[in-house]
């Protein structure tokens, strides 16, 4: 699998406004031309207003593909999407939920890092695309982007490759994740022992399980 990254996205919190409401968030991301210096912990001119849920050692970097963004415009009618307006670090020209496993290893630009977890939203992307039925939609798409963990820092840039190294030998697909998750239903002895076997789900939502 292999994709380019179309957009780089980065911000600190900030106040957004919807129906008469305001919150502080991350997510008001804006493209910048980089490159961008990927930490461990951080990428350069990204920050996160709710760091203990947010930007945590096991989601750092947020992508998604435009097309599956494009996917979540349309349930709110709209045919145009604005790279960042998800609260995405890299817009991709195409990265699909339901090709990607949790522990997929990738190379981007000179990073290295594992796939963790979907992106679950929640009720700030009403704010985010000033729509109340934002979050929703993007649960009822099924697209959710998939967050990073980073095994070895480096640099990206725009046009950059992002390539998968390495497949879990025990897979669990981001979008098999999403859905279980979203549908706020038990997990199964079957579905608990696929995530313990496949030892790169983050270590929070492991230990919720024990």
């Amino acid at each position: 699998m292999k994709a380019e990254i179309l957009s780089l996205n980065v911000a600190h919190p900030r106040e957004m406004e919807f129906e008469g409401k305001k919150i502080k968030s991350s997510m008001l991301k804006d493209p910048v031309p980089g490159p961008l210096v990927v930490s461990k912990t951080s990428i350069e001119g990204d920050s996160f207003s709710n760091p203990k849920y947010h930007g945590t050692v096991d989601s750092v970097l947020y992508a998604l593909g435009r097309p599956q963004a494009l996917e979540i415009m349309r349930l709110i009618g709209r045919e145009e999407y604005q790279p960042g307006a998800l609260g995405e670090n890299l817009t991709l020209d195409d990265f699909d939920e339901r090709a990607i496993s949790v522990g997929d290893v990738f190379r981007i630009g000179s990073v290295i890092a594992q796939a963790t977890f979907p992106r679950i939203p929640c009720g700030k992307v009403n704010f985010r695309l000033c729509h109340p039925e934002g979050q929703k939609s993007m649960q009822k798409s099924g697209r959710s982007g998939v967050y990073f963990r980073i095994l070895e820092p480096g640099q990206i840039a725009m046009g950059d490759v992002v390539e998968r190294i390495e497949q879990s030998r025990n897979p669990y697909l981001i979008s098999e994740v999403y859905g279980l998750v979203v549908s706020k239903r038990d997990l199964n002895a079957t579905e608990t022992e696929r995530i313990f076997a496949n030892g790169a789900f983050p270590k929070s939502f492991v230990a919720d399980l024990r």
